[in-house]
């Protein structure tokens, strides 16, 4: 074996030590010391500037988040911008976090604590990973059930932990927060706007004449241009439309494409302010989806580059409850006035 080949197995071999100590760190047992003094994890603190990847497991499905600058994305959702204070915030919960008091060890009594396996379809317990650009384990815990503090003045809350392999669990003083559900990470409402602010919403269905809804003098939203004849079937139908159309909240979002669907409508409005939102709404096999378009100057540029920033090229599913209350036919707001 050349010198050179010598530098080489050897710095390869110390890597692998290096990554084996680090595993070791994150896995191995934890012992009780005197109470409430022995950290969750000893090192986290000192390492979390290294932490680039962080998932979480909750009844078989994993969420996972990527480190990209000094921003978190949501690479399971496609990239979609996760919040960054939720995620440091749970960074801080694990490295603040003191073992309290020790639990039961058996493994018939963990659910009750929500610490059963997380990879049961039923399962409520919440598998925590940290890990570093390199793929290298820093933390781990199955974390479950939280409570109202009572180690501390009574601020806060603390959390049931055990170790991935161990039946032993603990009680932890920090809340650890965050399950594998999209909402425990983003901003959970796309955007929302009040009602009484709308000065006019337009619908415009496929192969349907667009219609107007306009609000009156006396703040109520009321159908444009009713035909002679005919009147409103039900005032809260048109109330329906503005609150549907006002709100968005985040259940499932995917990057904006060309994926074949059908165009199942298109419902636009504008506030007092001057902020105009168009959703274009499509059906796509059993899910309603909507993309969403936001402009405003002078006073609603700030919040138009708002929604634009959550909003920009992706598209969100709704509920189709929702999108049929949005995009009612005409006629079907209408009956015989003499009825």
């Amino acid at each position: 074996m050349t010198p050179k080949q010598f530098a080489s197995l050897a710095a390869a071999t110390g890597l692998s030590l290096i990554v084996a100590i680090a595993v070791h760190a994150a896995r191995q047992p934890w012992a009780p010391g005197a109470s409430g003094t022995t950290k969750l994890f000893p090192d986290l603190a000192a390492e979390a500037g290294k932490i680039a990847r962080v998932s979480v497991t909750q009844g078989g499905d994993t969420l996972t988040l990527e480190k990209s600058g000094d921003t978190w994305l949501m690479k399971s959702q496609g990239g979609y911008p996760a919040s960054t204070d939720k995620v440091r915030a749970l960074i801080a919960a694990l490295a603040d976090a003191r073992l309290l008091e020790t639990k039961t060890r058996l493994a018939t009594r963990h659910a009750a604590l929500e610490l059963d396996d997380p990879a049961g379809k039923l399962s409520r317990a919440r598998l925590v990973r940290l890990e570093d650009t390199s793929g290298v384990l820093l933390a781990e815990v199955i974390a479950g059930k939280s409570k109202p503090a009572a180690h501390t003045s009574g601020a806060g809350a603390e959390t049931y932990v055990r170790r991935p392999g161990d039946d032993q669990s603990w009680l932890a003083s920090s809340d650890i927060a965050g399950d594998a559900k999209l909402k425990s990470w983003a901003e959970p409402r796309v955007f929302e706007l009040k009602t009484e602010t709308v000065s006019s919403l337009t619908v415009e269905l496929p192969g349907q004449p667009a219609y107007v809804i306009k609000r009156s003098d006396d703040g109520a939203h009321t159908l444009a241009d009713i035909p002679a004849g005919k009147r409103v079937k039900y005032v809260n139908m048109i109330d329906n439309i503005i609150e549907a159309a006002t709100f968005l909240d985040l259940e499932k979002v995917r990057k904006a494409s060309a994926t074949p669907g059908s165009d199942a409508g298109t419902v636009s409005f504008e506030t007092d302010a001057g902020l105009k939102i168009t959703l274009k709404i499509r059906r796509d096999k059993d899910d309603t989806w909507a993309t969403i378009e936001a402009k405003g100057e002078g006073e609603a540029k700030q919040a138009a580059a708002d929604i634009a920033a959550r909003a920009g090229g992706w598209e969100f599913a709704i509920l189709p409850s929702k999108a049929d209350t949005m995009l009612k036919k005409h006629d079907d707001l209408l009956e015989d006035a003499a009825s």
